[in-house]
């Protein structure tokens, strides 16, 4: 451990306090310790940086210096051959095999997926229903990685597909997450054991649904069809269990996160009135039914999504596991420990983002920021591969629903993030009051 570094000092306080409130834990640390500081957590000993000068050295150094650290943490739920996972040449493989579904037009096509979704999901409100935004994003959200990514279309599927992944994410809970000693059976009894019977469920549904997809002679558009198909530079396809874990990962990186996103979306846009007017009229110019494409091209909802993810990133670190040293900020790490990209740090740096705890999506439209000030998706060489993927989603669904629907908040008091498992989400999943159809006005 080196020397020069500072932290803090009873690893079972420091674990209960960054389980619990993982920002306020870096925060505290970083101000009572330095930048970087040093923490000892269930993953190892970890220097943790949200500097800017830090992020860009280890963004920037050589893929090949680092392995990943958070295996204890993500294997349970995302499987041995997920790419988050994965190191070297392996790495590499699979993330050429994974990257073609997420380009353009091949990720755009599903825009009108997107959109009809949010508008069967909505079309029942009644004017003063009670509502929560979380469970609404976490719906589409998982309908959209139903049908676009598994390749699911039949109704019946769909629920049975929904049931089973909502039983496993909520089986997974913090405490699985990070006490390993918490992960035995215990005669089939407690949470670990329900964890493996709706693993073994989604998994038989899984094998099912490649096993279709794969019998389908006609090529589908929806990713699990095209990675059927992918090959690698000698000729091989994906095995069946790499398949799931992928399929896994895109679940958790992809539904939960972008949910998540939405629903901090909602919960701002609705406690800063003056946002919510600009992102009205520039809704209002599209008409009450916009065309996916124009929505990911609005400037102020790309930057009302960027805002959000800023002041609250679904996921508050990346984690990496020295293979050799790296010197950070002039400290010198040595191989075997683990480092830390402390994102709500960075997010939350006064010198780069003023008032970093207010509201503003108007700083995205002034400059660009660096990836190592701005990186809600991580950075570097593992930077989250369908990135480019959920900021669309969040666009076309928040565009759709605002362009539709009126929504107020169900209360006025702050809400704070709170762990779901790998993910921080709002407490009470921001609860809201069904107002009514939208009536905005196309400008003239």
């Amino acid at each position: 451990m080196p020397a020069q570094l500072r932290g803090p000092r009873f690893p079972p306080l420091q674990t209960l306090h960054f389980m619990k409130d993982t920002a306020g834990f870096f925060r505290e640390c970083a101000e009572r310790y330095g930048d970087p500081f040093i923490a000892k957590l269930p993953m190892g000993t970890i220097a943790v940086t949200g500097d800017p000068e830090g992020l860009r050295e280890i963004f920037s150094a050589d893929p090949a210096v680092f392995e990943p650290l958070s295996r204890v943490v993500l294997e349970p739920v995302v499987g041995a051959n997920s790419l988050l996972l994965l190191g070297g040449e392996r790495h590499r493989r699979e993330r050429r095999l994974l990257m073609p579904p997420f380009h353009g037009e091949r990720m755009r096509a599903y825009g009108e997926l997107m959109r009809k979704s949010v508008l069967q999901a909505t079309e029942g409100l009644r004017p003063g229903e009670p509502l929560v935004a979380l469970r609404m994003t976490q719906t589409l959200s998982l309908e959209i990685i139903i049908r676009a990514v598994f390749g699911v279309e039949e109704p019946e599927r769909v629920r049975r597909f929904g049931e089973a992944i909502a039983a496993y994410m909520e089986s997974y809970t913090p405490l699985l997450m990070l006490m390993v000693p918490m992960r035995r059976a215990f005669g089939g009894m407690g949470p670990w054991a329900r964890f493996q019977r709706n693993t073994q469920a989604l998994d038989a549904l899984l094998t099912e649904q490649i096993a279709r997809r794969r019998a389908d002679s006609q090529n589908g558009q929806d990713i699990l069809a095209l990675l059927l198909s992918a090959r690698d530079e000698e000729g091989q396809p994906l095995s069946d269990r790499e398949l799931k874990d992928e399929l896994l990962t895109m679940l958790i990186a992809g539904h939960e996160t972008t949910a998540i996103g939405m629903a901090w979306a909602l919960y701002w846009l609705l406690r800063t009135p003056e946002a919510k007017q600009r992102l009205d009229e520039e809704l209002g110019a599209l008409g009450t039914d916009p065309e996916p494409e124009a929505l990911s091209r609005l400037p102020y909802l790309s930057a009302v999504c960027d805002e959000t993810l800023r002041l609250f990133p679904v996921v508050a670190l990346v984690s990496r596991k020295l293979l050799s040293p790296l010197v950070v900020k002039g400290h010198e790490l040595p191989a075997g420990m683990g480092i830390m990209a402390a994102i709500t740090l960075a997010h939350s740096n006064p010198t780069v983002f003023p008032e970093p705890g207010r509201f503003r999506p108007e700083r995205f439209l002034e400059r660009k920021y660096s990836p190592f000030e701005y990186l809600p998706f991580g950075g570097g060489a593992r930077r989250c591969l369908g990135a480019a993927f959920a900021l669309f989603e969040m666009k076309v669904v928040l565009g759709t629903l605002l362009s539709a629907h009126r929504f107020s908040l169900a209360h006025d008091r702050p809400i704070r993030p709170v762990r779901r498992n790998v993910t921080m989400a709002p407490e009470d999943g921001v609860p809201l009051l069904y107002e009514g159809r939208q009536t905005l006005k196309k400008a003239a």
